[in-house]
């Protein structure tokens, strides 16, 4: 990804009396900006990503946490099961939500 950024560099310091010699350090460095800039915006895009993905993983956890305590409710409410059983279901969600997110 830094390879022409690198180059760039790579070639003015080695060339450091020629860059000197004709006062072209503004756009050498100026070279190396632009190239620069394009993999900035390309981090930041793929950060973004990363972070919607990211967050959606856990968005989609807790609205199961939820609907598992909903729905437990429900049962208790109406007699069908005891409370230490809904947190039985819950941490067998947990479980197979650490397990799912490892592969």
């Amino acid at each position: 990804m830094y390879e022409n950024a690198s180059q760039i560099a790579t070639d003015a310091v080695g060339n450091i009396r020629t860059v000197a010699s004709f006062s072209a350090e503004k756009r050498v460095v100026a070279t190396y900006n632009e190239n620069c800039e394009a993999l900035r915006k390309q981090g930041i895009r793929s950060g973004v990503v990363g972070g919607l993905g990211y967050g959606f993983t856990f968005l989609i956890l807790h609205l199961t946490y939820g609907l598992c305590f909903y729905v437990g409710a429900q049962f208790v409410r109406q007699g069908k099961t005891t409370f230490p059983d809904v947190f039985k279901v819950r941490y067998v969600l947990i479980c197979t939500y650490h397990l799912v997110q490892k592969y």
